[in-house]
């Protein structure tokens, strides 16, 4: 009865904040935001490797110090900012900056406030994507997932944004970033990283920022479907070698992974793939194969080579002239590979 309770005050809240259906209301210290952002900027604009979260009140809070620590990190969320608030300030939140990398992670409003359809938002978000894109050729963009909440009415609209946006990101050569697999309890999100049902507790913001320096970690970007898949390089023959993150590869096609005895096992469409960590024999459905490069334990992750992964489950590699970016796809789709 409390968590529903609490649920239904910040539903009502941000109704009469922000004003029911779908006409967005800006917070009322949002033209304040816009001018610090303007003075920031005067100084910011010569420094290199700047990255940019663009976002509401989920970003806003976020607490980057140990992120901050290793990375030129700048936070441009505004509480209450739905797509559209976004798109509006997007020149002076993010294009002035010039930065490497565009983190956006935006959503939450329009679904939760304003109860937009998702193909709505969806527009909003690639209107605002191609703005970026355009002005932005050599940044990164990476679309973080829309967060599940506690409410399940809402999640109803989120799954399918969520699901849309990495098709988006597929279309437009982009990164998704789907947080909602460390953070969700069942199909909700964990009630421990959550106060309102909403917004996310200490522990919420620590997952997201693993997730977050695996992606800037990562020597190249691998993806499937436009999800990004955790990865890693490894050493052939003094040739590098691609690994993928078990769990991160399972999550992003779709299988289930397993562990006993040092033993991992990935299940996906009736098949099984299975290693023992620190050996070159994989088995598939019963049969050896013997890999090149060994799986490897990194931070209590497995990583195991990405090739015959995917080939032993019926998915073909490209790979961008750069060897910078690798794309998993299914054996019947030939897909563009472009430059990350």
């Amino acid at each position: 009865m409390r968590k529903r309770l609490i649920l239904l005050i910040t539903l009502i809240f941000l109704q009469t904040v922000l004003g029911a259906g779908t006409g967005e209301a800006k917070y009322k210290d949002w033209d304040k935001y816009i001018e610090r952002y303007q003075q920031e900027n005067k100084y910011l604009q010569s420094e290199g490797g700047l990255i940019v979260f663009l976002g509401d009140s989920l970003t806003e809070y976020f607490p980057f110090d140990e992120l901050r620590k290793r990375y030129n990190i700048i936070n441009r969320g505004i509480r209450m900012d739905a797509v559209a608030d976004a798109y509006s300030r997007l020149k002076v939140s993010v294009l002035d900056l010039k930065p490497q990398t565009v983190f956006i992670m935006l959503g939450t409003n329009d679904v939760c406030a304003y109860w937009l359809p998702p193909e709505e938002i969806l527009a909003r978000y690639q209107k605002l994507l191609e703005r970026i894109k355009t002005a932005l050729p050599d940044s990164k963009i990476v679309v973080q997932s829309v967060l599940l909440t506690r409410n399940p009415a809402w999640n109803n609209y989120i799954r399918p944004l969520n699901t849309g946006l990495a098709q988006l990101c597929r279309q437009m050569d982009l990164v998704f970033l789907d947080h909602n697999p460390v953070l969700t309890e069942g199909d909700r999100l964990a009630a421990r990283l959550t106060g309102d049902g909403i917004h996310l507790r200490q522990a919420g913001y620590d997952l997201l920022a693993d997730n977050i320096r695996r992606y800037l970690e990562s020597p190249v970007v691998v993806k499937y479907q436009g999800r990004l898949v955790f990865s890693r390089l490894g050493s052939s023959q003094g040739q590098p070698e691609v690994l993928v993150n078990l769990r991160s590869f399972a999550r992003a096609t779709g299988g289930t992974v397993q562990w006993s005895n040092g033993q991992a096992r990935l299940i996906k469409g009736g098949r099984e793939f299975s290693w023992t960590v620190g050996q070159k024999v994989a088995v598939l459905d019963g049969k050896e194969l013997v890999l090149d490069v060994p799986p490897a334990v990194v931070n209590n992750s497995l990583y195991v080579p990405l090739n015959p992964l995917a080939e032993a489950l019926g998915y073909t590699v490209n790979s961008a002239a750069d060897k910078k970016t690798f794309t998993i796809n299914d054996a019947r789709v030939n897909e563009n590979i472009t430059k990350k």
